[in-house]
């Protein structure tokens, strides 16, 4: 595993905050987008209720793939990556490790636990001390960056 790909991997999680899950269930493919934190293992972190569609196709099977990239408006300027590999909840051994990693890339989320203002910001912390953190463990990995030519790209395979 090339050192140089995995830092390039690691900067570009570090540089986005969403992430656009794709799962699959009873009901067939479904897209959601969610915040996300990643750590040194290149693993993301985000919170997720398991009665949405997407986190109940996650309990389902885990199996998920995602992708990451900027907006852009030019086609040579498109990069981002795109994974592949299971979700699971963190469990509470985990949590607090897992928490923090979210709360470093998420300032304004632990205001929203420790000083909510007013009622609605109360409600929302509440929901997040309780909602499910889940540990996207990615096998793969690739970079697209059309920036060094149309189409190219190159995998990481953990």
């Amino acid at each position: 595993m090339s050192d140089a790909l995995r830092a390039r991997v690691h900067a570009m999680l570090e540089a986005h905050s969403t992430a656009t899950l794709a799962t699959a269930g009873e009901g067939g493919p479904w897209a959601a987008s969610v915040f996300y934190a990643s750590d040194e293992a290149l693993q993301l972190y985000f919170v997720t209720d398991t009665a949405t569609r997407h986190g109940r196709n996650l309990q389902e099977g885990g199996a998920v793939a995602a992708a990451i990239n900027a907006d852009v408006a030019d086609w040579h300027d498109i990069r981002g990556l795109q994974l592949e590999g299971t979700a699971s909840i963190v469990p509470a051994a985990g949590r607090p490790s897992a928490l923090q990693a979210y709360l470093r890339k998420f300032a304004g989320v632990q205001r929203l636990l420790d000083a909510p203002r007013g009622d609605s910001e109360r409600l929302i912390g509440q929901r997040l001390a309780r909602i499910p953190l889940w540990r996207l463990a990615p096998q793969r990995i690739r970079v697209l960056d059309n920036r060094e030519g149309f189409g190219w790209k190159e995998e990481l395979v953990l």
